[in-house]
């Protein structure tokens, strides 16, 4: 059996790629992702999630995207 999830939220900051040794080229992300209910406090909560991207999806992310855009990651 095999989980998944899907995130929708908005980068926290501008997307770096880096590459390693091997030639691999890596990214990592942060996702603010807003709960879509309200705490106690009658607030909306939001989660940070770190992501690791790596070859020609990290490349894409950082030329078509900015700090402040939303995307979805699966």
């Amino acid at each position: 059996m095999l989980n998944q999830v899907v995130l929708a939220g908005r980068l926290v900051r501008e997307p770096e790629v880096k590459v390693l040794e091997n030639g691999k080229e890596v990214s990592n992300i942060c996702l603010a992702v807003q709960r879509p209910f309200k705490n106690d406090k009658d607030e909306y909560e939001t989660d940070f999630i770190d992501c690791t991207l790596w070859g020609n999806v990290a490349n894409a992310t950082k030329e078509y995207c900015n700090k402040g855009d939303v995307i979805a990651v699966r």
